[in-house]
């Protein structure tokens, strides 16, 4: 009895975002008189019917069902989109699911968002409850409810999937690890950027290499042709999203008109620029070694949450080179942020705390394109290539083998329990 009522208390910052988002959104239903008004009363933008992304799929398989094309079609959709996501979402259609499903479909990817937020944070002090229950209640995270997004479902399936692997055998870990980034793969495309997690092990390069040949042979069988309509269909947009396009795109608006045109009209501009100045960044994390340490906490793909924030940060970067994604996707920031909570619990709040701000500040972003909101959606980008450059390239920096070992044990200096930690965190991969 004593560990349940401890284990709740661990869990109660996330219990207590959900229930007052659940009081304030009945209250708005009947002071409104519909959910989508509730929606509007707390400032998430909201569209009727609901779940417009989850329909965006079920819908779909209304158009297949009638003999058509979704990706060609959109006149099935309510709001006339065509599809854009993998054929794989589309095979439900043969247990029966259509649009009449979609309200029940759209509940279960919020419960499934739920149940990882559950079992990925835990907290021991009030600051760092405070810092969840902050997440939990973001504008960003509130969003992907109400839209049913289908993100939800991967981020669940990252977290639960790591969480069991890693109750495995060491021998079976790195192929269950391939095998989960093959399916998210499939399912959206962008989780193949969590290979990243393969890069600490020893010859890590290897299976990350096998995985990614495998996932994007996976991808090409699963979506063949379908794959050029999958991108050609994702809209570019610069309100309610992230990305290097609104960044490139607000940053021009504000410093050189002249610019603005080569943002909107090359869509190769935003993401090359990116990309260049993720790799400054990662080399930049490479040349830092253990000095960043003092700033951020080494990445440790040999422990779960550890693993997690290292694919969560791959994905955030990923989606930011990528171009544009709407604001939903910075749910996987809550995998890095379980990571920063966990060493504030440990007692290095100094270190971990103006990131986890960083992050939340992200988090409660506006929807509408701004300067200063596309700032911090930048040095949230700078950070994360710094940190992951830290932790996947450089020999000393992530893996600081008194901090990791203090950090198992709460602090303890001594060496032969810090030795067993370090011999046990390299089974776990090796």
């Amino acid at each position: 009895m004593q560990n349940f009522a401890f284990s709740l208390r661990l869990k109660m910052p996330v219990l207590s975002a959900v229930a007052v988002v659940a009081l304030l959104l009945c209250a708005g239903v009947l002071v409104r008189g519909n959910l989508h008004a509730a929606w509007n009363m707390i400032h998430i933008p909201a569209n009727t019917p609901s779940f417009s992304d989850t329909r965006g799929f079920t819908h779909a398989i209304d158009c297949v069902k009638s003999g058509q094309d979704p990706y060609r079609v959109s006149s099935f959709d309510p709001w006339h989109r065509l599809y854009n996501y993998p054929p794989v979402w589309l095979l439900p259609r043969h247990v029966g699911l259509t649009s009449r499903f979609s309200n029940l479909v759209g509940a279960l990817f919020a419960i499934a968002a739920i149940s990882a937020y559950l079992f990925l944070f835990n907290t021991r002090t009030l600051l760092s409850g405070l810092i969840v229950f902050l997440a939990i209640t973001s504008r960003c995270v509130l969003f992907s409810v109400e839209r049913g997004n289908t993100d939800q479902v991967v981020f669940f399936l990252l977290v639960f999937g790591l969480f069991f692997i890693n109750r495995q055998r060491p021998t079976l870990r790195s192929r269950l690890t391939g095998g989960l980034l093959i399916l998210l793969t499939i399912l959206k495309v962008y989780p193949i950027a969590a290979l990243t997690i393969f890069l600490q092990r020893r010859r890590g390069w290897r299976p990350a290499i096998i995985t990614a040949a495998a996932a994007a042979v996976a991808l090409f069988l699963s979506s063949g042709r379908r794959l050029a309509y999958v991108i050609a269909n994702t809209p570019r947009d610069s309100e309610m999203s992230f990305g290097a396009f609104p960044f490139f795109y607000a940053i021009s608006r504000h410093v050189s008109h002249s610019l603005t045109p080569l943002v909107v009209d090359h869509h190769a501009a935003a993401p090359l620029a990116a990309m260049l100045v993720g790799c400054v960044c990662m080399i930049a994390g490479v040349f830092s070694g253990r000095n960043l340490n003092r700033i951020l906490p080494p990445l440790d793909a040999g422990q779960t949450r550890g693993a997690i924030a290292i694919a969560c940060l791959s994905i955030f970067c990923f989606a930011f080179i990528a171009g544009s994604s709407y604001d939903y996707r910075l749910i996987y920031l809550t995998g890095v942020l379980a990571w920063l909570v966990e060493d504030m619990d440990q007692g290095h709040v100094r270190r971990s705390l103006p990131a986890s701000l960083l992050l939340l500040i992200l988090l409660w972003k506006p929807f509408w394109l701004s300067i200063t909101g596309e700032l911090f959606d930048g040095l949230v980008f700078i950070m994360s290539s710094v940190w992951l450059g830290n932790a996947l390239l450089s020999r000393e920096g992530a893996r600081d083998e008194d901090f990791l070992a203090s950090y198992a044990i709460g602090g303890t200096k001594d060496r032969s329990i810090r030795t067993a930690n370090s011999l046990h965190r390299r089974s776990l991969w090796d």
